[in-house]
Parts: C-alpha cells; sequence; structure tokens
C-alpha cells in the first residue's frame, strides 16, 4: 500500500474525501490485519513454548487461555465477528497484571531490606576506602556517561534506589511535595497515574484480587512483612530469602505469560477490528492460519508441532518492520478524520470504523494494557491544588504505614519511592552531594558492603 501515506496527506488537506476516506480505511484495516494476524502466530507460538516449559502455571492463566483458544477456534473458522468475549478476557487480564505488578513491587521491596542484611552473616568486610572515597567518584562518571538526558536521568533514579537511605521523613516528603509541583498544568489522568505508581510502590493499597489470585505469593509476602529483621538469625534469613526468591520467580514467570497472553488477545482484537475492512488476498494472513492452526492444535495434544509448520515464519522476514514503517507514517489522518471530519465519515458510513482504527492503533502501539476506554475527565487540566491535594493524600497515607513499620522496611519503601520521582536534582553538583551524604550517614557495615555490591553491579550494566 505504497500510496497509503499519499492518501493520508489528502485527507488531512481535505481533498476527494469521498473516495480517500474509504481507500484508506481500507489501506490501513488491511495493513493492521497482517500486522495482528503475523504478531498472532508468533505470540501465539510463544505462549505455547513458554507453557510446555513452566512446571506450575496459575489457573487464572489457565481460565483466560481456554477462552483465548476458543476465541482462536472461531477466527479459524471465520466466525469471530464480536469483541465482547476478547474484550471481558483483556480486561481481566489488565485486573490481573495490576496484581502481579503489586507482588513484584512488594518483593523489590523486601529483596532491597534482605540485600541490607545479607552481609552480617556473610563474613565479609566492605572495603572502608573505596567506599569513602572512591565510590561516588565511579558513580558520576557512571551517571554522566552518556550525553542523552533521558539515559542519565534513568540512571540517577537507578542509583537514587539503591543508596543508603538517610533522608529524615521531613525532607523525603520536602522530595515528594517538589515532585508534584512539576504536574502543575498536567492532565488528570497524567495526575492519577503518577499518584497510582507511587502508591503501589510505597505498598500503600493492596488492588482488588491482591489476596486470592495467588494464594501461595500472599502467604510468602506476608512471611516476609511479619519478620522481624532487627533480631535476624542467620537462618531466618536464610529461610526468607528462599522465600523470597521462590515467590519473585513464580511472579516474574507469570508476568511473561500474562504479558504475552495479552499480545496475543490484543491481536485477535485487532483482527476481529479489522478484518473485514481489509482488501482480499493478503499472503501474510494465509502463512499465519497455518501457523496459528499447528499451534492450537498442538495445545488440544493432537498433534506435535513440525519443522514445517515453524518454517513458515521465514515468510514473515522483514514484513512486519515495511508495515510498520507504512503505518508509522501514515495513522496520523485516522485522529484527524475524526476530530474533524465527523460529517464526511457519518455520509460514507465510515464513522465506526474509523472508530475502530483508532482503538487498534491503542492496541498496536507497543502499551499491552492501555485503556480503550475515553473518559473526558481524565484530559481535563485541574487547578493545582489537585496535584497537591492528591500528594499530601499520599503523604498522609504514607505516615500512617511508617507507624509500625520495621526502619529497614520504612527505608526501603522510601528509597523505591524516590526512584520513581522525576529527577529532583538542578545540576551535577547536587548528584554529587546527595551521593556523598547518603554513603556518610551510613554507619552500618552489612549495609555498606551491599551498597558497594550492588552499585558495582549497577555500573556493569546488571
Amino acid at each position: 500500500m505504497k500510496d497509503l501515506y499519499y492518501v493520508a496527506q489528502e485527507i488531512s488537506k481535505q481533498k476527494n474525501l469521498k473516495g480517500n476516506l474509504l481507500k484508506y480505511a481500507t489501506g490501513m484495516a488491511s495493513m493492521y490485519t497482517g500486522l495482528a494476524y503475523m504478531k498472532l502466530s508468533m505470540n501465539y507460538y510463544t505462549v505455547y513454548d513458554m507453557r510446555q516449559e513452566n512446571a506450575t502455571v496459575n489457573p487464572v492463566f489457565e481460565e483466560l487461555l481456554a477462552t483465548t483458544n476458543g476465541v482462536i477456534d472461531k477466527l479459524l473458522s471465520g466466525q469471530a465477528e464480536d469483541v465482547t468475549e476478547v474484550e471481558t478476557v483483556r480486561n481481566r487480564l489488565i485486573e490481573t497484571m495490576e496484581v502481579v505488578t503489586q507482588y513484584v513491587d512488594c518483593l523489590r521491596i523486601y529483596e532491597y531490606v534482605l540485600n541490607r542484611v545479607e552481609h552480617r552473616f556473610s563474613g565479609q568486610v566492605a572495603d572502608e576506602e573505596y567506599y569513602g572515597m572512591y565510590l561516588t567518584n565511579d558513580l558520576m562518571h557512571y551517571i554522566l556517561a552518556d550525553k542523552d538526558n533521558v539515559v542519565i536521568n534513568s540512571k540517577i533514579s537507578e542509583v537514587v534506589g539503591q543508596l543508603p537511605m538517610r533522608l529524615s521523613r521531613n525532607k523525603f516528603f520536602e522530595y515528594l511535595r517538589e515532585a508534584f509541583t512539576l504536574y502543575h498544568g498536567a492532565q488528570k489522568g497524567t495526575i492519577d497515574d503518577f499518584a497510582y505508581a507511587l502508591c503501589t510502590t510505597a505498598m500503600l493499597q493492596e488492588v482488588k484480587g491482591f489476596e486470592t489470585l495467588f494464594p501461595e505469593v500472599y502467604d510468602s509476602y506476608r512471611t516476609l512483612a511479619n519478620a522481624d529483621y532487627a533480631e535476624l538469625t542467620e537462618e531466618e534469613y536464610t529461610r526468607l530469602k528462599n522465600v523470597l526468591t521462590i515467590a519473585t520467580e513464580k511472579m516474574l514467570d507469570c508476568a511473561d505469560l500474562f504479558v504475552l497472553l495479552t499480545q496475543v488477545v490484543n491481536d485477535l482484537y485487532t483482527i476481529i477490528l479489522t478484518e473485514k475492512q481489509t482488501l482480499s488476498d493478503i499472503g501474510e494472513v494465509t502463512v499465519a492460519k497455518q501457523i496459528i492452526t499447528g499451534v492450537r492444535q498442538a495445545f488440544d495434544g493432537k498433534t506435535l508441532l513440525s519443522d514445517e509448520v515453524l518454517g513458515k515464519f521465514e515468510y514473515f522476514e522483514g514484513k512486519q518492520e515495511r508495515i510498520l514503517m507504512i503505518l508509522s507514517k501514515s495513522d496520523f489522518a485516522v485522529e484527524t478524520a475524526l476530530e474533524n471530519m465527523p460529517e464526511e465519515l457519518e455520509e460514507e458510513g465510515l464513522q465506526d470504523c474509523y472508530a475502530a482504527l483508532a482503538d487498534v492503533m491503542k492496541l498496536q502501539s507497543g502499551s499491552d494494557f492501555v485503556s480503550l476506554i475515553k473518559d473526558p475527565e481524565k484530559l481535563n487540566i485541574p487547578d493545582n491544588s489537585y496535584a497537591d491535594e492528591t500528594c499530601e493524600n499520599i503523604i498522609a497515607q504514607l505516615k500512617e504505614s511508617f507507624t509500625d513499620m520495621p526502619q529497614i522496611v520504612r527505608r526501603a519503601v522510601m528509597s523505591a519511592v524516590l526512584s520513581q520521582l522525576p529527577v529532583f536534582f538542578n545540576n551535577t553538583d547536587e548528584i554529587c552531594e546527595y551521593i556523598n551524604l547518603s554513603l556518610e550517614q551510613c554507619n552500618d557495615a552489612a549495609e555498606k558492603m551491599a551498597v558497594i555490591e550492588v552499585m558495582k553491579m549497577i555500573m556493569r550494566g546488571g
């Protein structure tokens, strides 16, 4: 569809709309259908492969996979015409991933805690000379080695999240307030999303299903949350470390599977929305259906996946990249038409088609869990007081949660929250001063050893 970009430009100039609106819709739908079928075949196979390797699969995943397989059966038989079923699965996946994400956030807090106490029992002693004289210099070189500000800020957040936490609560809350002032003038949805991310990072709220969806991991979380880290014995440390390792592995495996299944569902959703509007005889669709059929039969144990089926992936080489390039250049006309030409779309009977294309653009954007529901309220720009009040609400929750929280866990939470904030340094001197003060104010030998280890790992690139 080499003319698609030209047609998009013509639409933006409102030229020959009667012919161009239909031509563009058909071309975009064809492109997205072909792309989605190729991705579906690859993602579906990857889900199958990972599930075969995973010894214990979550019952929720199995239920959602079974429903997804049913939609694929309908797709292959030409009966997948309604998005209701796939929409329900997608919403369940989004809810489930909120639980998975919260567990991952919580387990990272206790990973930080156990990392800080590990060297009470290891017998290793920190290199005080390196810690006191050279570590700051190495970290500054690491942070400033790149010229890209986005990369630099990412490195600063990573380092801040692992430095010894010795800020007073008041100073910590001051940083929070400063961060929210940066959201003055932002859309309500942007502020709410930032607040939600901070609350889950700080373990301030339990999302729906937190206690029930993964009962074994919930038990592990409670074990870690109720441990006495001040009086920890080596035996208890080892037990907690094993609990953390097993729970983390389970959640990361679950995260991988649920993300992949969501990608499969997004591809199915895309196909159902676009296939009726496509041009005929799309070669990659025929090949993708053959692969999907083979994988579907393998899921039921009817056949093994043959090399012949897997060899068909070679047909897609370079095709995804070509389609994505065309789409990225041409997709601007969807919103242009929806916003500026509603009467013309209605006259041509294309309003639903363009609305579907707008949803498809979200489904194929790379943000797997993006909402398809338009909430005009989220686009509103509230008074600055909204961001400030949101911040004060979070601070109130933090103060309450800190009341009975062990000091070492509280410090882990504060570090995790700081790493999520927009960078709050104005220049390199302030970065250097913050690192120096954090290191100097730590007198715990075990934590010094842990900090040296984790910082060297960060500077090596993982």
